[in-house]
């Protein structure tokens, strides 16, 4: 059973929701040849902006600092698995990577991965994240550029291709994927 399409604000809802609700990420770098790497990672959301934690000895760190076009994915998979399939939904965004400096936005990366992240309370990751030159632990801000929305709660299959506003803050745009081939 279909659902009718939803707008623009209802997609940014959802991906909002998706992005607050699920954990892990696959995120893609480009290593110095071009070639891509993907890791999982945690992700904490604020709006449609993600953030990644790493260090600052990892692959990932120097693969962003090089390059910071980057894409990630996340996905929602019922517990049932594919039985659930009416449920299904995913984000894949293209966009940059920033390597978070400023004291303030830092504690903000590390208050949304709390909420996030009940599980972290346990934990004394966080508990010396400091700026990027005075530790190994650092932050990425994920801002969107592109993406592509599936969401099988409308119907099998359905897909937009997503645009953003500069900041990455609010989708723009949404163009159905069966639209002419999408370009750039």
């Amino acid at each position: 059973m279909s659902r009718d399409e939803p707008d623009i604000a209802a997609v940014q809802d959802a991906i909002t929701d998706l992005l607050r609700t699920e954990e892990l990420a696959a995120l893609a770098t480009v290593d110095a040849d071009g070639a891509p790497s993907t890791s999982a990672m945690h992700i904490a959301a604020d709006g449609l902006i993600a953030y990644m934690h790493t260090f600052q000895f990892n692959r990932k760190h120097a693969q962003m600092q090089h390059n910071p076009n980057v894409g990630y994915v996340v996905s929602h998979l019922p517990p049932g698995g594919f039985a659930g399939r009416n449920e299904i939904r995913s984000v894949q965004i293209q966009g940059r990577a920033t390597l978070v400096t400023d004291p303030a936005e830092i504690q903000r990366a590390v208050t949304l991965s709390f909420e996030q992240f009940p599980w972290l309370a346990d934990l004394s990751l966080y508990d010396n994240v400091k700026l990027p030159d005075e530790g190994q632990q650092v932050f990425y801000r994920i801002t969107p550029t592109r993406g592509l929305w599936a969401d099988h709660r409308v119907r099998q299959l359905w897909r937009v291709f997503l645009e953003f506003s500069d900041d990455g803050r609010t989708i723009t745009g949404c163009r159905p994927y069966h639209s002419a081939r999408r370009t750039g």
